[in-house]
């Protein structure tokens, strides 16, 4: 058996090494070949997951490691996909070129199906095995678009990374996969492994020690993603410095995201001096992840990044959440994939959540709505678990994939309508689905218009003109002119 490992990201690279060391892809002597695609917007000027610093212990883990981007140039990884007549030679080729036996057989571990680059090699490898792994916030929502018969009909197991105890991840769940459970201090112990690779970098960013009395600050792109104004996401995180300072701590560490502009650092700087704090700027090519491990911030400060989770989870780390109310009413479609991650961190830091298992001691975390700078704590007296309203929100995204929730969907929005919870649903889409706390639909349109009952009218006299001569005609069938 071998397997062929699809990969991206750092993160993924990482959760998948945590996996093949814990034991969960299977016996050692199983032959493993790392794909690793490059799926930024710029391949060629951004360093891929194995090239970037804090990987190169993890490949050892591999018995191959493969460039995709150099297997298919000059075609970009997230739109190359290949016809079923090319499919098979295709297939011929890669198994001489990655020396796997014609006979041999395989199992696919690739990342969100069905869009490229795991759907092009779903493609090409027709009768392997498919396995999921998933990584971040995401994975506790639905996919975008159904699988394809020959995907599904093939799907074995998802391998996800035990972010929120209690919560099993609804991707694919319509399929009813194997799922199998990295426990976070697994992963934990492969990102300080990678914070010890990397220790001159930190060192030269003065980020390779405990820093005490420090906030971690996760920048995030949504201005990039059209969701909010460059105005408005400078505001953000100006207010996340407010958050620093209204707890009391004296260090700011800004860590912008990767693929941000660099415009508000400027700002940041300025502000944090205005406020008092110390302004460590973490602007290195390292996870977010490592530089919480070599760093022990007391606080993690963003809007929605999967990094607040991951530093709770893997550090215990306090987190807070800022302008998620805001991001909730801006983000569109309402099937958008970073609807889930979203909701799930608004809904934890609301102080009305908190996970299955942990209601009785889930940490004081906080959220400030942007607008109005007011933190609300997180306490857990009275919190609810939060896996219902993952049931409603994932059935209002894809209702079709997953219509086993509707049940569940209705029983919620039952109680939640007229209360804080209605800010998670839109309108629109609760009447589109028929489900409590859709719109109410005007009197005027709730009768026909004076055109349509003529059409109607006309409609029955022809049919009975019809019958007369014998002849039946279902009126839905007739033209509109008669």
């Amino acid at each position: 058996m071998t397997q062929i490992i699809e990969i991206s990201t750092q993160y993924q690279l990482a959760n998948i090494s945590a996996l093949v060391r814990a034991g969960r892809l299977g016996e050692p002597k199983e032959r493993r070949i790392l794909v690793v695609a490059n799926n930024s917007f710029a391949p060629e000027l951004t360093p891929a997951a194995d090239a970037m610093p804090g990987s190169a212990g993890l490949l050892a883990d591999f018995d191959a490691v493969v460039d995709w981007n150099a297997t298919i140039w000059p075609n970009h990884p997230k739109a190359f996909g290949i016809s079923g007549e090319r499919a098979p030679i295709m297939e011929r080729a890669l198994r001489r070129e990655w020396d796997i036996d014609d006979d041999e057989q395989l199992e696919l571990i690739v990342e969100s199906l069905p869009s490229h680059p795991a759907g092009a090699l779903t493609q090409i490898f027709a009768t392997a095995d498919i396995s999921v792994h998933s990584d971040g916030l995401m994975s506790y929502g639905p996919i975008r678009n159904p699988l394809t018969l020959p995907q599904w009909q093939r799907l074995k197991s998802i391998y996800y990374t035990d972010l929120l105890p209690g919560i099993t991840p609804r991707q694919l769940a319509e399929h009813d996969p194997n799922r199998v459970v990295l426990p976070t201090d697994e992963l934990a112990g492969v990102i300080d492994e990678m914070a010890a690779e990397v220790v001159d970098e930190l060192a030269s960013a003065h980020l390779d020690a405990p820093i005490e009395g420090s906030a971690l600050v996760l920048g995030q792109y949504l201005a990039q993603l059209d969701l909010i104004t460059a105005e408005e996401e400078l505001d953000l995180h100006l207010q996340m410095l407010d958050v620093v300072k209204a707890a009391g701590l004296t260090t700011v560490i800004f860590k912008p995201h990767p693929t941000s502009a660099r415009t508000t650092t400027g700002p940041l700087r300025r502000r944090s001096e205005e406020l008092g704090l110390d302004f460590v700027l973490a602007d290195v090519p390292l996870l977010a992840e490592i530089v919480v491990s070599a760093t022990r911030p007391e606080l993690v400060v963003s809007c929605f990044s999967t990094g607040l989770a991951t530093a709770k989870g893997l550090y215990g780390c306090e987190t807070a959440a800022v302008g998620t109310t805001k991001l909730l009413d801006a983000l569109a479609p309402y099937q958008n994939s970073n609807r889930i991650p979203l909701t799930i961190i608004d809904a934890l830091h609301s102080g009305r959540y908190s996970l299955p298992g942990t209601l009785a001691e889930a940490g004081p975390s906080s959220r400030v709505d942007a607008g109005s700078g007011a933190a609300t704590g997180a306490g857990s007296d009275g919190a609810k678990n939060l896996n219902p309203l993952i049931d409603a929100v994932t059935y209002c995204m894809q209702s079709d994939s997953a219509s086993y929730l509707r049940q569940n969907a209705i029983d919620f929005l039952e109680g939640a309508v007229g209360g804080p919870d209605m800010k998670y649903f839109k309108r629109k889409r609760l009447t589109k689905l028929d489900l409590p706390g859709q719109q109410e639909i005007p009197l005027h349109r709730k009768t026909l218009s004076a055109a349509k009952q003529r059409l109607v009218l006309k409609a029955k006299r022809t049919q009975h003109v019809l019958k007369d001569y014998g002849i039946t005609v279902d009126p839905s069938k007739l033209r509109k002119n008669g």
